[in-house]
């Protein structure tokens, strides 16, 4: 069996940073590389390059030790239970984030267009990309119509949140499915899109 290379599908993946994030905030004063890889199983470069990214953000700060002692890490900036989405030179992730603001605004409209999910959000979302997310989810059992879209009359289609699964955007995968994390459940997307 041939490695997999690249990142894994969502549903195939383990959220590494989450499992760090939560073990230093056990210990918020002192963390420790080794200490962080004993509670999280996962690989010691992994962790170090975690810890390097949140340092870059202004998550942490970095303190060397004396000769022979581990070098620790001190929490200075927490944002809650969610792990921070940082690059390694601690830029945020933005990855994921329009799906987030049209999944918040699905869950807070009763019914919707996908003109509305645009104009509820907080940053600027192409029409292309609202209009896909939400026949995607629609394929994938989470929308129901309320009205069909009428090209002749220049009317576009409404919906209607049936799955709010939680608050974690479900995530369009390109292998023709919609993962939810709130669940962990990959839903098939029906049809040809």
């Amino acid at each position: 069996m041939k490695p997999v290379i690249g990142r894994r599908p969502a549903d195939q993946a383990s959220d590494g940073r989450q499992a760090m994030w939560l073990a230093m905030k056990k210990t918020p004063d002192t963390i420790i590389v080794t200490e962080l890889v004993k509670a999280t199983r996962l690989n010691r470069s992994t962790v170090t390059r975690y810890l390097k990214a949140l340092t870059e953000a202004g998550h942490l700060e970095h303190h060397e030790a004396p000769a022979g002692m581990p070098a620790t890490w001190k929490l200075i900036k927490d944002t809650g239970h969610h792990a921070p989405r940082v690059r390694a030179d601690g830029s945020k992730v933005t990855n994921g984030e329009i799906t987030s603001q049209l999944w918040t605004a699905m869950i807070g409209l009763k019914d919707f267009d996908f003109r509305d999910l645009m104009q509820n959000a907080s940053i600027e979302i192409p029409e292309a990309t609202a209009k896909d997310y939400c026949k995607r989810l629609l394929s994938a059992g989470y929308l129901r119509v309320l009205r069909k879209a009428d090209p002749a009359l220049a009317r576009i289609a409404r919906y209607r949140l049936i799955r709010p699964s939680g608050p974690l955007a479900p995530q369009v995968q390109r292998i023709r499915q919609v993962y939810d994390p709130n669940t962990r459940t990959a839903y098939p997307v029906e049809g040809a899109l």
